[in-house]
């Protein structure tokens, strides 16, 4: 009997099909294509954590030879279609969703919040672009953690928002629950807390837009592990139709659930390829990748549990709340994926799940690895 293909490799050590290629400096990378024509883009970022953005003043770093385009969040808003983040948009449920745009135009909301890019002939001049840009910001109050965030006093990150609750709050019960632990033996009660994590990949961020007007299609050349979410991100936001929109995946030099979808500034970077007419380059340096990509699994869980005196393990009740950072990615989709995954290999007779995710003046929350490790 011929041998089936998946059996053929349980047990054997296999050797990775790429990793002659990758080792021997063969890879192909984002940052290793060069196109004709092709300009260099760099972000101002904030330095405060919160701040309302009383007034740019780019004339500076437009008067700078070298210097092709500077695009304020307001210009960028006049030439891209306003709302949230497409993934965002699809898993964050009913209720009100916070308004803000591409680039900080009315408050700053984490520091390294993209404020202002510059496109240049080259980084070099890109970056000394930022330095000439001048950003007067009001200093507001920041919300550090989701114990403050919760706080009915604590300062609005989004002025549309009555408050810093993101998403629904929501709460579901399996089987019996109250019945569940009012006849067991006996209840234990404890708090879980998981701190932020970085992904810190070898490589960072970074994507080439390059758009041809004679034909209206946008390609974009991407450091993604989804080249279908980049494609709706960039098509939702820039106005384009799907079919228009080329997104090209090559090497990837890590990601574990970084880079998925399309980032503002990925989305500013394509924005400003189409105003151009021109290929534009962004990398991502490692200070913008600790600081602005993303971290996770920033969660806090009060748990309680029904056992028997035998040591089965009858119910879990657990509530959750979520530190989503400043603007809502995939905070508000992750509640549902643990709650699912929560009962793991246990035969549980009830389980009651509530989770709230909360905004706070800190990077987006994101994915990392699977399945978020907070659940097992």
């Amino acid at each position: 009997m011929a041998q089936i293909a998946a059996e053929r490799y349980t047990g054997a050590s296999i050797k990775r099909s790429e990793d002659p290629r990758i080792l021997t400096g063969r890879g192909r990378y984002v940052d290793d294509l060069k196109l004709p024509g092709m300009l260099h883009a760099a972000f101002v970022r904030s330095p405060l954590a919160h701040g309302r953005v009383l007034a740019v003043d780019v004339s500076a770093a437009q008067a700078l030879p070298g210097v092709v385009l500077v695009l304020t969040g307001a210009d960028l808003e006049a030439v891209t279609v306003p709302g949230q983040d497409p993934l965002f948009a699809m898993m964050g449920g009913d209720g009100p969703k916070p308004e803000y745009t591409l680039l900080a135009t009315d408050k700053v909301r984490f520091v390294g919040d993209p404020v202002v890019i510059v496109v240049a002939e080259s980084r070099y001049l890109a970056e000394d672009g930022c330095d000439l840009v001048e950003v007067d910001y009001e200093d507001l109050p920041p919300v550090v953690s989701a114990a403050v965030a919760l706080d009915a006093g604590s300062p609005r990150l989004f002025d549309n928002l009555g408050d810093n609750i993101i998403g629904p709050h929501k709460r579901s019960e399996f089987g019996d629950v109250a019945g569940t632990f009012a006849a067991a033996d006996r209840v234990a009660e404890f708090r879980i807390d998981v701190h932020r994590h970085q992904n810190v990949p070898m490589e960072g961020r970074g994507c080439v837009a390059s758009y041809d007007a004679d034909s209206g299609v946008m390609t974009v050349h991407a450091a993604t592990q989804g080249v279908h979410m980049t494609r709706m991100g960039v098509a939702t936001r820039l106005g384009i139709e799907p079919d228009k929109v080329h997104v090209l995946a090559g090497d990837i030099g890590g990601s574990f659930g970084l880079k998925i979808g399309a980032s503002r500034e990925e989305l500013a970077v394509a924005a400003a390829s189409r105003a151009l007419g021109r290929p534009v380059k962004w990398i991502e340096d490692r200070s913008e990748n600790l600081a602005a990509s993303g971290q996770a699994r920033e969660e806090g869980f009060d748990v309680r549990a029904a056992v028997s005196n035998d040591g089965d393990l009858l119910g879990l009740d657990a509530t959750m709340v979520l530190d989503n950072g400043a603007y809502p990615v995939m905070g508000t989709m992750v509640p549902s994926i643990i709650e699912g995954m929560l009962p793991g290999p246990y035969k549980l007779a009830a389980l009651g799940f509530e989770s709230t995710a909360v905004a706070t003046n800190k990077a987006s929350y994101i994915a990392y690895r699977g399945p978020w490790a907070s659940e097992t």
